[in-house]
């Protein structure tokens, strides 16, 4: 007989792998026949699931390409949550943020992703929507966290920046001349807002 923590952890090993799935599908297909050629549909079929099961994890096909998703919103807010105490709310908000992206990058079909979405701007820019799960995910978690609620002016203030530092830090990436880690780009941002915007060294 299982526990409930251990069928928990099945659950969410489960929604892993069948989101790595339709991650996997959508690469493969987008990166043979260009991602305006490919439907929701397509991909399910791919993965072997239902077009149901696709929206419980994605709201677009462009989504499947970016580490922040409604199906992760409740992941992140609780990592916010469980950061040490001792930390600044923009601390914690970094290191929940800068985590994800490394698990992003670290992923199997990461430098499918990373080509697609810069032969394909429009990807990011029509799955951008995932920016405003990341923001809701941040002030829920910070609300919590200080105790100030994810309304209060402070709460959504830190929220906000660290989105605007991933959103910066995703389009110096995209438009770098030569390769550069994702990774770093988004450290140099964080490390820019937290010197209070003061001019980086020469």
């Amino acid at each position: 007989m299982t526990t409930a923590d251990e069928g928990a952890g099945l659950r969410e090993r489960k929604k892993r792998m069948t989101r790595q799935a339709l991650r996997t599908a959508a690469v493969r297909l987008f990166t043979e026949r260009g991602p305006t050629s490919v439907t929701v549909e397509e991909i399910c079929t791919e993965a072997g699931v239902s077009p149901r099961t696709f929206f419980n994890y994605f709201d677009s096909k462009e989504e499947t390409l970016l580490p922040f998703t409604r199906d992760t919103y409740e992941e992140v807010a609780g990592r916010v949550r469980a950061r040490p105490p001792q930390e600044e709310p923009l601390e914690a908000v970094r290191a929940v943020v800068e985590q994800s992206i490394a698990r992003a990058v670290a992923g199997d079909t990461w430098h499918q992703e990373a080509e697609l979405l810069r032969a394909h701007p429009q990807l990011l820019q029509r799955g951008m929507v995932a920016a405003r799960t990341l923001n809701l995910a941040l002030r829920d978690g910070l609300g919590e966290r200080t105790g100030r609620g994810a309304d209060d002016p402070y709460v959504r203030l830190v929220a906000a920046v660290a989105v605007t530092a991933v959103h910066v830090a995703v389009n110096v990436w995209q438009g770098a001349v030569e390769e550069r880690d994702i990774s770093l780009v988004l450290s140099e941002a964080f490390d820019g807002v937290e010197r209070g915007l003061t001019p980086p060294p020469e």
